[in-house]
């Protein structure tokens, strides 16, 4: 019986110890590896060209300003009461601020709109050989209002002052705009236009050219100036609405500009 010839089998590859072949994941998670070290060694932004330590730098400030109609009106309404007790101050009091609130409401004021800012109780007295005397009791309590529909506000102060009578003051009437921010954004634009204007003479008069903006700092603020109105107490509301002109307000901007200098000739 003759017998078949085997086959030798193919080495096979020695593995050392805990070695196993990479799966898709752990392939995945080695390539994340790599690119992370990549980023991390990947230099920081560096300055604009020009603005190294050595060069020669100009630096200007531009003052800016934009004007624009106020579209909303805030006021304090004061009431202040007296009575013969506490309680008795209180009662009016309460009786005459809700008249008050229910008016400016009426008249077109959103209730979020009205706020109670203070609220005092204070003792009157009476000074009689030599000693004082308590003989009533005086509530105050303000209310902050703004009205954002600036068309209602003469209607909202004649509301109020029915309301509250002689009881009522009202101050503090500041004309402002609900978002400053498109007036300030306008200022701001004037100031940088204003400090390119100025660095570009500076240079051209030091026989220089300007270079790339190394730094540009805002120091930008919204000034008002509202006219301070006092209508103290009143005992009725005029026949027609309370004329009110609201002027203008104006926001001022200032920047600094920091320019890198090269000499005209290159």
């Amino acid at each position: 019986m003759t017998e078949e010839p085997t086959v030798a089998e193919a080495p096979r590859a020695r593995r050392r110890p805990g070695w196993a072949p990479l799966g898709v994941g752990a392939a995945a998670l080695l390539a994340a590896a790599a690119l992370a070290v990549a980023v991390t060694r990947t230099p920081a932004a560096a300055a604009p060209a020009g603005c190294s330590g050595s060069t020669p730098r100009l630096t200007v400030q531009g003052t800016g300003q934009a004007s624009g109609s106020p579209d909303s009106l805030a006021f304090q309404a004061e009431v202040d009461v007296t009575a013969s007790s506490a309680q008795g101050a209180l009662s009016q009091d309460d009786l005459t601020t809700q008249s008050v609130v229910q008016a400016i409401e009426g008249a077109g004021v959103p209730a979020k709109d009205v706020q109670t800012t203070d609220l005092t109780i204070n003792p009157d007295y009476s000074y009689s050989h030599g000693q004082s005397v308590i003989t009533g009791y005086s509530v105050s309590n303000n209310i902050s209002v703004t009205v954002t529909a600036l068309g209602k506000a003469g209607s909202v102060l004649d509301a109020a002052t029915t309301a509250g009578g002689n009881a009522l003051s009202v101050d503090s009437l500041n004309f402002a705009r609900t978002d400053p921010r498109t007036l300030e954004d306008r200022a701001r634009v004037d100031a940088v236009r204003q400090a390119v204007s100025h660095a570009g003479a500076m240079a051209r008069a030091a026989g220089q050219r300007l270079g790339p903006v190394c730094s540009l700092t805002d120091q930008s603020g919204l000034t008002t100036s509202p006219e301070p109105l006092n209508y103290g107490p009143l005992a009725s509301a005029a026949k027609a609405s309370v004329p009110l002109e609201g002027g203008t307000e104006q926001a001022n901007a200032q920047v600094t500009l920091v320019y890198s200098l090269t000499p005209l000739g290159r």
